[in-house]
């Protein structure tokens, strides 16, 4: 079953298709589409890991284990383990929303899966060399220093504000 965000990407496709060719003709319309063509191709691999490691941790993580270090009760530990595995995690959205969505399938806390996904955009460990050699050290360190509490804050004040509906929210990703 198409969901209702894929459809309306469809008309938004298609909406553009339409534009490019009243621009430029059936040329430009062909070339955004062998663009966005060649763009699929060269994520493909990168998707289908992703989506195999989000497979595996479903299996290999037990409903138990999960509610213990991840669930609900987890608490620090919890949002702790979320914002160090989301610094850790290598590659950008398509390697990790495919385990967050795991983890969410998986019984994670919402905040654990806030901590997670905050973890993974402020203090990716992968992102690190890049930085350093294009904005220098100083200015990594500072903003690494401004950001450290971000992650578990976010974490925590979404657990306590919103915690409640993480069984809502499993549900409606369900449907």
């Amino acid at each position: 079953m198409i969901d209702r965000t894929t459809i309306a990407l469809g008309f938004v496709a298609l909406a553009l298709a339409v534009l490019a060719g009243a621009r430029g003709g059936a040329e430009l319309a062909a070339a955004g589409l062998i663009a966005g063509g060649k763009m699929l191709l060269s994520v493909v691999p990168l998707l289908l890991a992703a989506f195999l490691v989000a497979g595996l941790v479903q299996v290999l993580l037990s409903r138990e284990a999960i509610d213990r270090w991840l669930g609900t009760e987890s608490g620090v530990r919890g949002i702790v383990l979320a914002c160090v595995a989301g610094a850790l995690t290598p590659g950008g959205p398509y390697v990790y929303y495919p385990i967050a969505g795991a983890l969410l399938k998986s019984g994670a806390s919402l905040g654990v899966l806030v901590a997670f996904v905050s973890a993974k955009n402020l203090w990716s460990i992968t992102r690190l060399p890049y930085e350093f050699a294009l904005l220098g050290p100083r200015l990594t360190i500072i903003r690494l220093a401004v950001t450290l509490m971000v992650p578990p804050l976010l974490g925590f004040v979404a657990e306590s504000l919103f915690g409640s509906a993480i069984e809502r929210i499993r549900a409606e990703v369900a449907s």
